[in-house]
């Protein structure tokens, strides 16, 4: 009977512990995603964020991060807001993150009902945009 238990338990461990991993096979949807954040914010009136390599690496880069130590946090941002402008974009940068998304409707839909991600795909001031998923971590890295 106890071995019965112990079997179950380990079972019922590593199912709640797979569970919780975000998924790896989804692929990077980025640039889909960065379609349906255009749609938007056209239907707003806004002009459409131009996808920009330099942004796409940055916001590659932090994914990747993010995925290495199993943890969404903007670490970094003032640094990738640095080399953005030394790449020659100006203006304000912002930058949205995110975890276990499943595709880039799911991604774009839960940045759209948080109002503070929302506030940063709508902001007016924003000209250029790098979207990347790396391991289920997102990132959105956009400036002006």
């Amino acid at each position: 009977m106890k071995i019965i238990r112990m079997v179950a338990f380990t079972f019922l461990i590593s199912g709640c512990l797979s569970a919780a991993q975000p998924p790896t096979g989804a692929g990077d949807f980025g640039h889909q995603t960065l379609v349906l954040i255009n749609s938007y914010r056209t239907s707003r009136g806004l002009a459409p964020l131009a996808e920009n390599r330099t942004l796409k690496a940055l916001a590659q880069q932090h994914s990747r991060y993010q995925a290495a130590r199993r943890s969404i946090n903007h670490n970094g941002f003032r640094e990738r807001s640095a080399q953005a402008k030394s790449a020659g974009l100006s203006g304000v940068c912002s930058e949205n993150v995110g975890v276990g998304h499943r595709d880039p409707q799911h991604l774009f839909s839960r940045w759209r009902i948080s109002p503070a991600h929302n506030a940063n795909m709508l902001r007016p001031n924003l000209r250029y945009a790098g979207v990347s998923v790396v391991g289920g971590y997102s990132t959105f890295f956009a400036c002006g």
